[in-house]
Parts: structure tokens; sequence; C-alpha cells
């Protein structure tokens, strides 16, 4: 059974074919859980990547520890005005309530139902330019100085017969209860709720190399 979209499919072997070539910048950040769930910890062995160009960038998450039987999705924060943010690396309220400030936007970056092994793998391509499901309808400006963020959001035990809208929305099959507060209507609309509990678990960061004081 596919669950996933032509689009998305495209995306992904977009992200799997693209090779670095020499004006590329590739940046590699440690996987790590999320603050939300408590205190932060490394996830052994995961790791992300990206690589970006005046074109747009190429994010690729490898990870594990994740519950099995359940769907996910990955969501990509961009800052793209960093340099607004009171401190860096910039934080969640940044991206969800000054985001007009520091120009940022969320897109969704893929899904997956995870195996027996907890693992996940998760590729994306986002040229500069307007996201396809934005929150708050930015995009992507440019590629210099930029912060992104990746965020895993676990939807719980896949639903049977939902499980596409469960790998692509934001809130698909989850309770309203479980949302953030700071979540946007534009994101609380991206999918019908369910009976199951939405929690955010593992994070990456990819911060601009600040300038020498």
């Amino acid at each position: 059974m596919k669950l996933v979209s032509k689009t998305l499919v495209a995306a992904i072997a977009l992200a799997a074919q693209m090779q670095p070539v020499m004006s590329d910048t590739i940046t590699n950040v440690p996987v790590r859980t999320h603050p939300s769930q408590g205190e932060v910890t490394h996830i052994e062995g995961a790791m992300a990547r990206m690589v970006s160009s005046t074109e747009g960038v190429v994010v690729d998450l490898a990870t594990s520890g994740l519950e099995p039987g359940h769907a996910y999705t990955l969501l990509m924060a961009v800052i793209n005005k960093p340099g607004e943010c009171p401190v860096l690396p910039c934080t969640p309220k940044d991206v969800l309530v000054r985001s007009d400030a520091v120009a940022a936007d969320v897109a969704y970056a893929g899904g997956a139902i995870v195996g027996n092994d907890g693992a996940a793998h998760f590729s994306y391509y986002q040229p500069v330019g307007p996201f396809q499901k934005g929150f708050f309808e930015r995009g992507l400006t440019g590629t210099e100085g930029i912060e992104i963020h990746l965020v895993i959001n676990d939807h719980g035990p896949v639903i049977e017969g939902r499980e596409f809208e469960m790998l692509t929305t934001y809130r698909g099959g989850c309770t309203e209860e479980s949302l953030p507060p700071p979540m946007p209507a534009s994101a609380r609309d991206q999918g019908a709720p369910g009976p199951n509990i939405c929690r955010m678990v593992q994070f990456a960061q990819f911060i601009p190399e600040q300038p020498a004081s």
C-alpha cells in the first residue's frame, strides 16, 4: 500500500539523488530527545544532515528509539532572520509566537510508520520559495545565514484507514488537548482530530555560524 503522494515521492527521490558539489554547504548535527519530554539526551547513532546551496536545502535525518507501529511526521522550522531572535539558537516561541519578527515558517518534511526496530529515516528537499503546507506562508526566502530546526512528531499508533492522513498532516489522528497551545490555526487545520496523543519526541538544529567578535 502506497502511503505517500506523488509529490512527496518526487521530493524524496530528488533528495536521495542530489549529490553535493563544491559550492554546497554540508552540515551534520546530532539528534536529541525533545525538551517537551523531559531531560534532553542524545540519540545514540542518530544524525541529521543538511546540504544547502543557493537553490535550496536537502535535509536527511536517520534515527532510532521510536515506538514501533506509530506514525511519525517530520516538521522543518525555518527561521529566515535568526539575528532577530533574543538568543541563539532560536526557540519554539520565536518560531510560533514571534514568527513575524524572525520571518519563520514551518513545513511538512516527510512521514514514516516505524517498524519493530524503532528506526526511521526522513529525506526532504525544499527549494527557495513557498512551502506546500506552511504554517505562516513565508517559506524559505534564501539559504544564507538561516537557522533550521527538524522536529519529529509522534501521532501515536496507526489508525486503520487513516494512515495517509497521519503521515502527511500536522495533527492527523491526535486529540486537540495534545497540541501545544502556541500552534496556529493553520497547523491545527491540517488533518482531522482523533484519539491519539501527539508528542514532539526528537529534534535537530542547524545553527548558522556567528561572526567572530
